[in-house]
This record gives structure tokens, sequence and C-alpha cells, in this order.
């Protein structure tokens, strides 16, 4: 008995370990009407990715209420491979138009599946999908990011309050 209740406490701590493409996810899959506040929750996952080294600790650009920050490893989620994860948030007023979330921009491949895979998540949690070149945030990123990376094969993966499910790309 003792051995079986020793393997039961062995074995929960890896069912409860989530890994990165699991914790990034989870900050995608807010709900809208939950986009607002900064949780606790949204607050553990961004500290996690810290933590394992995906993003720095402190965002490498910062613009209004945007935090950027560029991926330091190759990380696979929903077919393509993360650059740069902004997290948009009301801390304080610093002047008009929040739109509370999290955005990915994402090295999507030229397989179909891989972006099936993205548009099909994008659906299933009211956020949208945008050619790189037509994001918001491509001024603040297009610099540090695409030196080495092909325009046409980036998009932004955005699950904010004032996303839809439209998840067009042309």
């Amino acid at each position: 008995m003792k051995q079986i209740v020793f393997l039961a406490l062995m074995i929960m701590p890896l069912l409860s370990f989530a890994g990165p493409s699991d914790v990034l996810l989870s900050l995608l899959k807010t709900p809208p009407s939950e986009r607002i506040q900064l949780s606790s929750e949204k607050l553990n996952a961004l500290e996690t990715l810290k933590k394992l080294g995906i993003i720095n600790s402190e965002p490498d650009i910062v613009a209004d209420y945007n935090h950027i920050y560029m991926a330091n490893k190759q990380l696979p989620i929903l077919g393509g491979v993360l650059l740069a994860l902004d997290d948009e948030y009301f801390d304080s007023y610093v002047g008009c138009c929040v739109n509370p979330g999290i955005a990915l921009v994402i090295h999507v491949g030229k397989k179909n599946a891989d972006a099936l895979t993205l548009m099909e998540f994008a659906k299933e949690n009211a956020c949208s999908v945008t050619p790189f070149e037509q994001a918001i945030m491509a001024n603040e990123l297009e610099e540090s990011l695409l030196d080495t990376s092909n325009k046409e094969d980036i998009v932004v993966l955005s699950c904010k309050l004032h996303d839809e499910a439209n998840t067009q790309i042309e």
C-alpha cells in the first residue's frame, strides 16, 4: 500500500506539469470578457514562460499598453514557431485605445495543415489571424524580428478583447 501511495505522489507532479506550448495556449484561451483584468492565472503563465527562458523577464519593447517579448527559444505553437508575444493590458492610463489580451507573432509553415490548425484555434477562441505586414505591431517589431524571417510566412494570432472570430488570411 505504501508503494502505491509513493508511486502516486511521484506521478502527480508529472501530470500537473504543463509544457511551454500548453502554458502559451492557456494565455490565448482566456474568454474575451475576462481579458480586461490582469489575472493571477495570466501572471503565473507569463512567469512560467519567463522561468523556462522562452521570453525575457522584462519586455523587449514597451509601447503604450503593449509589452512585447521576443522569443528566446523556438517554441512550436499551432503549426508554427513563436517569434514574439504581445501582452496588452491596462495598468494605468497612458492614452486611449487599450485592447487587453495576448497576441502571438508566429512563423507558419507552407503546409495547409499548419494554417488549418491555427485557423481552427482562432475561430474556437474568438481570436483573429492577420498577415504580419497588416498587423498593428508590425512597425514596432519589423527591425528586431525580420532580419532572418520571410515576412510572407509570419502571421499575428491576436486573442484580445476587440478581436472577433474572423480568421481570414489573404
